[in-house]
């Protein structure tokens, strides 16, 4: 069977008022209506003693909660950041696990947006500048001292660190991500194109397991940032 063309970038399909549509950014944006429609109807009606579905969801965001709460050692803290750290744990393993639908990846129009860097980055970039602003919220222009302190050439020079620390975290979150899908993605590609029964099911486990652990590992990680930004402006 013929491989499918593999690029580390998405591919545009059409263009809209002159901007392209990428087939990521098109995938992307329908796995985040259908996150939408689905809350929308777990919570519009909701209930003090909840039905199946709501029930469901309560369960989801108390787990995710109590899990951000045992990094964070402290219930308000993760009051702040949860917000944002479970919209992106759930946002990045809808994408994760719908990398795994027949035809993703193999068609043109359809692929994961967490295998294209223009995904992840500004995902990433997005993330480290919101945790960012709610410790400048929270501390106030104190807070900008961390990264811009003129009282001594040494804390200056930390304070180029510190900027310095932000821009890897951004790359290491963007790149670990867009790492492990794609190559999840390229190797679910090739193995249904040579095999097209049973051979892939423990691949498809392995993948199933991947997107739960990396989008557990993002939010965690912005969950430990935050974590430590808030204790820095404490000092």
């Amino acid at each position: 069977m013929h491989l499918p063309e593999i690029t580390i970038s998405g591919e545009e399909i059409f263009e809209v008022a002159g901007f392209p549509v990428t087939n990521t950014f098109l995938f992307g944006l329908i796995v985040s209506l259908i996150i939408l429609f689905l809350f929308v109807i777990s919570f519009r009606k909701a209930k003090i003693i909840p039905g199946k579905i709501q029930n469901f969801c309560e369960l989801i965001f108390e787990s995710l909660f109590n899990f951000f709460s045992s990094i964070t050692g402290n219930r308000e803290i993760t009051k702040e950041i949860f917000p944002l750290s479970a919209t992106l744990f759930i946002l990045i393993l809808f994408c994760n696990l719908l990398e795994m639908l027949p035809g993703v990846g193999v068609f043109r129009f359809l692929r994961s947006p967490s295998s294209d860097l223009n995904f992840t980055i500004p995902l990433a970039l997005i993330s480290v500048l919101y945790l960012n602003f709610l410790a400048f919220k929270k501390f106030g222009i104190s807070y900008s001292k961390k990264f811009l302190n003129f009282k001594n050439p040494i804390l200056f020079f930390i304070g180029i660190l510190e900027g310095v620390s932000e821009i890897s975290r951004i790359l290491s979150l963007a790149i670990r991500l867009f790492g492990n899908l794609f190559a999840g993605e390229v190797l679910l590609i090739v193995i249904s194109c040579l095999f097209a029964y049973v051979l892939p099911l423990p691949f498809l486990a392995l993948e199933l397991l991947v997107a739960f652990i990396q989008a557990l590992i993002f939010s965690s990680l912005i969950t430990i940032f935050y974590a430590t930004a808030v204790q820095h402006g404490h000092e």
